[in-house]
């Protein structure tokens, strides 16, 4: 995908998170996370924004994800309802929607890249 698709979806992601919170709302949501980017996911006709992801939130996703119960769908559902706030409960409730939705979570969590050596 080119810079400028990129540039592209994130404008208009933007713009629909504008439409169906307001600027005010996200401004606000913003401001409790100095520094950071709040996430949105968009599914269809469907929205939610997500706080930054917290070291805490990455542990128990990773605890999850490595308990015989759960998995990648139990750790992703509760990572997605540690971090939400706020949006269409479809995405979170509708398999249809949440299946898109884990996709976007994966990215999430990939967000940052690091390295690491020894010298």
């Amino acid at each position: 995908m080119s810079k400028t698709s990129k540039e592209q979806i994130q404008k208009t992601v933007a713009e629909m998170a504008e439409l169906k919170f307001g600027k005010e709302k996200l401004a606000e949501l913003k401001a409790k996370f100095p520094g950071r980017q709040l996430n949105i996911i968009v599914v269809e006709d469907k929205i939610c924004v997500l706080m930054p992801l917290t070291a805490k939130a990455l542990s128990n996703y990773t605890r999850m994800m490595i308990d015989p119960e759960g998995g990648l769908d139990e750790a992703v559902k509760q990572l997605m309802n540690e971090l939400w706030l706020g949006g269409d409960e479809e995405i979170r409730e509708n398999e249809e929607y949440f299946i898109s939705a884990m996709t976007e979570i994966q990215n999430l969590i990939e967000v940052k890249k690091s390295a690491f050596g020894k010298y």
